[in-house]
């Protein structure tokens, strides 16, 4: 009994002590955690612009109803955490020809394109997006398309 008090003992004082250690060294240390900020802000908020086409058979399909599928299609995929960072959003999109653009950004667009074959479903409609091209000017990306 006196020995497992005694253990018991030396084993608090142990860990008070690196307790103590490792509060004193991260205090020395908060000066060495100097974060950068990266020079060039517009490798951030870059965008890609994905032309897809839509193989179905029907033709009612409307580009809210698209972006939600993709959108469920990348959660599925990779998760929330990675739906955040590529947000993919259907801004143009044309029914008669069934074809259009998805915005997303530069570190997610590999993830929305890899995720758009997961999109079986929209309303459902049984549909095959397929990715085209992927361009870095919403311009390039309106003339691949038809659009002025």
């Amino acid at each position: 009994m006196m020995l497992q008090l005694l253990i018991d003992i030396l084993f608090v004082v142990w860990l008070s002590t690196l307790t103590i250690i490792l509060i004193l060294e991260r205090k020395r240390n908060k000066k060495d955690l100097n974060i950068e900020i990266p020079k060039n802000r517009q490798l951030i908020k870059a965008k890609r612009y994905i032309i897809f086409n839509v193989i179905t058979e029907s033709s009612d399909l409307e580009s809210s109803q698209i972006e939600e599928a993709i959108r469920v299609s990348v959660k599925e995929l990779l998760g929330k955490v990675w739906l955040d960072i590529s947000n993919p959003r259907v801004i143009f999109f044309l029914p008669d020809r069934k074809e259009g653009i998805i915005s997303t950004n530069r570190g997610g667009y590999k993830v929305v394109i890899a995720s758009l074959p997961l999109a079986k479903k929209v309303s459902g409609t049984k549909v095959l997006l397929v990715p085209v091209k992927t361009t870095g000017s919403l311009k390039k990306a309106k003339d691949m398309i038809g659009l002025k």
